[in-house]
């Protein structure tokens, strides 16, 4: 299933696992897909080579559009949707 949508944040979630401190990182998209749209915001839970790839230091990513690729979907705390894929685009340009 592929997504356009716009990110309005890149966050960080983290918790205590078996192994240690586990930090994930998370972006928070509002679909712009033309059409019918997702009434809310979903999380996407992006991998380490995902987060790596993200120009977090030469541009704001707040307000860029991007299309992702959804692999799988899951409901998170308190029933807000979470996603799992990869980011295929950024601002029309190949990721």
């Amino acid at each position: 299933m592929q997504m356009k949508a716009e990110i309005i944040e890149l966050g960080k979630e983290s918790y205590q696992g078996k192994r240690g401190q586990v930090v994930l990182p998370i972006l928070t998209l509002l679909d712009r897909t033309v059409g019918h749209r997702l009434k809310n915001t979903v999380d996407m839970v992006l991998s380490e080579e995902q987060s790596a790839k993200l120009p977090v230091h030469d541009v704001k990513l707040q307000g860029q559009l991007v299309e992702v690729g959804i692999t799988e979907l899951q409901a998170g705390f308190a029933g807000r949707m979470r996603v799992r894929g990869e980011v295929l685009t950024l601002n029309g340009k190949p990721f």
